[in-house]
């Protein structure tokens, strides 16, 4: 069963965010057959005050999802990741499946 990781964070260094962090991280969603379904600054704040960017990604279970960020390859990345964002809040979820 699919499982989304669901990201939602404040990118306070947007040009090394796109130049650095999507570079490296690109392959390594490729590793994982990961898919990406949303990422991105452009949204509407339906309540609260989000951070500036929200990313969703579907793995192919709750494992693969778990793989990626256990994946010694992304610890350098994910430090990338944390130095150039705050406010960071993230969850891996099943798909629903209703019973």
């Amino acid at each position: 069963m699919a499982a989304y990781f669901v990201l939602m964070q404040q990118v306070d260094d947007i040009e090394r965010y796109r130049e650095e962090y999507i570079r490296d991280v690109r392959p390594l969603l490729r590793k994982h057959g990961a898919d990406v379904l949303v990422t991105g600054f452009t949204f509407v704040a339906a309540e609260g005050d989000p951070p500036n960017s929200t990313v969703v990604i579907r793995f192919a279970d709750v494992e693969a999802a778990q793989a990626f960020l256990d994946d010694p390859e992304y610890k350098p990345v994910k430090d990338l990741r944390f130095s150039i964002t705050s406010r960071g809040q993230a969850v891996i979820a099943p798909e629903f499946t209703p019973s």
